[in-house]
């Protein structure tokens, strides 16, 4: 048998909410062949001021990328890429100007962009506008701007203004059916009220979260907004205080949304809480926003207002029911995971990415029913003992991130053809695996898939099982070794020079999760839940793997706690890609 990739596996068409009930126990697997820093020296390519990255999937497969060159806005550059880790040279779609505003010198820059492939098969980037100088002074100094591309982002039509009036942070989101919504950080309103009254304000300012909407791929947008009040149709606003003056402020800024199976709309956003201390907000709509919140209008109801302490938060939401929800915490990019209803993210197990090198303001992108993209900047600041900033650099960095959820074993087929459902390890180092399952009349059967560039033959597998408050070790490498201990029912073991075979009898039907760290090498245990140890000794049919989560790490740390019944295919070979 020839090793597989994990990216050839799990191919199978999604179901809708196909683990919804499930959520708390699954995990994403980032993994370490997949994991890149494109840097301005090394990949000239991309530029080294990288901010605000946004990755989009097209529809041949490629990927395009979209950012911004300065901390708070200047231009927006995009760049191609078929694997990403090569990119074509960056192209400036707007670039930042210096223009006459009023009579009075100013600078027209862009900021925050984002993009999205419509119904029709056109890419559409959005992105904020403004005057540097002008936007502090009025409100219709800003607002938001799209560009079309009808050839997959090769080339763009005359940018177009969508909105008018003071904001940030536009995202896109495009609904099965067929609507297309921008949501954006809204502080237009309650600055055309008074500015001066918010000058005592906790926050300095007053925001919330609104959106437009479009029934024609981008073409026109409800509500039309390009002038006073600037009111677009507002989702979300957290009550923080009132001013002397009397006016209460708001939060709630830089949202994200996503789709889920039921076709709620789960929402995440930052939230100012005074004082810079940024938490992130949760909510669903159950009727796609069907009414716009007052302009003092505390709202939605079904809202977790402030739950886990970040910034910049991401949403994403796979088709089996899982939700992520990325933010910088601290200035590490942090995932959280959350269930098929957008809610009980599990704030007690974060992930930290990139080895939480820092940096600010990252995406998460789905890549495939079982694969997600995260993108994030490293950024490095110099600054003097007045700390003012005297320099700043940056990387980008990407990853893909596998899912790790239930899978089911399928009837057993030779080599495993037509059976692609696998779980994933490989975070620690570039040796990796793929673990497969499959059943026939008596017995349950593991395939595990090894990728290693340097595999020697002191190499092997380890697995431990429980059974009840028993762990049973089982153990063999290519030179032949073979290790059992305690003993265990009716096993088998065939050692052969790139392949290793165990088989223990069971009646189980499952796998049950654990979760450890990454960042060591010990062998770890899966918790068996099975009907009794008699069962090692009556054969009995097994039917699926049910919540199992691999170990991220190498493949010398793949496995805590696992079922019975398993006859274990382990394949491996120096194997690069």
């Amino acid at each position: 048998m020839k090793p597989v990739s994990i990216r050839d596996l799990n191919t199978a068409a999604p179901v809708t909410d196909s683990h919804a009930g499930e959520c708390a126990t699954y995990r994403l697997a980032p993994s370490y062949r997949d994991t890149v820093t494109l840097d301005g020296k090394s990949n000239p390519a991309i530029s080294r001021k990288v901010y605000y990255p946004r990755v989009k999937k097209l529809p041949d497969g490629s990927y395009f990328l979209v950012h911004m060159d300065m901390r708070l806005g200047g231009s927006i550059y995009a760049s191609h890429s078929a694997d990403l880790r090569h990119f074509t040279p960056r192209v400036a779609l707007l670039a930042g100007h210096d223009v006459l505003r009023d009579g009075e010198e100013d600078r027209f820059v862009y900021a925050t962009p984002d993009a999205a492939v419509l119904p029709n098969g056109d890419l559409l980037v959005v992105c904020q506008w403004r005057y540097s100088k002008g936007y502090s002074k009025d409100a219709k100094n800003c607002g938001l701007m799209t560009l079309r591309s009808h050839d997959g982002g090769k080339t763009f039509e005359k940018e177009k203004v969508v909105y008018v009036g003071r904001c940030w942070e536009p995202y896109m989101l495009v609904l099965s059916s067929g609507e297309v919504q921008i949501y954006f950080s809204h502080t237009a309103p309650k600055f055309y009220e008074d500015p001066s009254l918010l000058a005592d304000s906790l926050i300095k300012t007053s925001s919330g979260s609104a959106l437009i909407r479009s029934f024609d791929n981008g073409e026109t947008w409800m509500p039309d907004v390009k002038d006073a009040p600037y009111a677009a149709h507002r989702v979300s606003q957290s009550y923080i205080c009132t001013t002397s003056g009397g006016t209460k402020c708001f939060t709630d800024q830089m949202a994200t949304a996503v789709e889920l199976g039921n076709g709620d709309i789960a929402f995440s956003c930052e939230s100012d809480c005074g004082d810079y201390r940024f938490r992130v907000t949760a909510a669903v709509s159950h009727d796609n926003w069907a009414r716009p919140l007052g302009i003092d209008e505390a709202g939605p109801a079904d809202k977790m207002f402030a739950f886990t302490k970040g910034a910049g938060p991401y949403i994403a939401h796979f088709p089996s029911g899982e939700t992520l929800l990325s933010f910088n915490c601290e200035g590490r990019q942090t995932i959280l995971y959350g269930d098929e209803h957008g809610k009980n993210y599990r704030v007690d197990e974060p992930l930290t990415t990139f080895g939480g090198r820092w940096g600010y303001w990252g995406s998460l992108t789905v890549d495939t029913p079982h694969c997600v993209i995260a993108a994030y900047p490293n950024i490095r600041e110099l600054r003097g003992a007045d700390n003012k900033l005297l320099y700043i650099d940056n990387d980008l960095m990407l990853a893909r991130l596998y899912l790790n959820h239930r899978i089911d074993a399928c009837e057993l087929t030779p080599d495993f053809v037509g059976n692609t459902d696998a779980l994933f390890v490989g975070a620690a180092s570039q040796a990796q695996c793929a673990i497969r399952a499959a059943h026939d009349r008596d017995r349950f059967y593991l395939r595990v898939d090894r990728l290693d560039r340097y595999l020697t033959a002191g190499d092997g597998i380890e697995l431990k099982l429980r059974i009840g408050r028993k762990v049973y070790t089982l153990g063999a490498n290519l030179g032949g070794k073979v290790k059992i201990k305690p003993d265990v029912f009716a096993v088998f073991i065939n050692v052969a020079s790139y392949s290793f075979h165990f088989l223990v009898a069971s009646g189980t039907k499952c796998f049950i999760p654990g979760s450890r760290e990454y960042n060591n090498t010990n062998v770890t245990p899966f918790p068996a839940d099975i009907y009794g140890i008699q069962h090692f000794e009556i054969c009995l049919r097994a039917e699926s793997v049910v919540n199992f989560l691999t170990i991220n790490g190498d493949f010398s740390y793949p496995f805590e706690e696992f079922k019975s019944n398993v006859f274990v295919f382990f394949d491996c070979t120096p194997f690069s890609f």
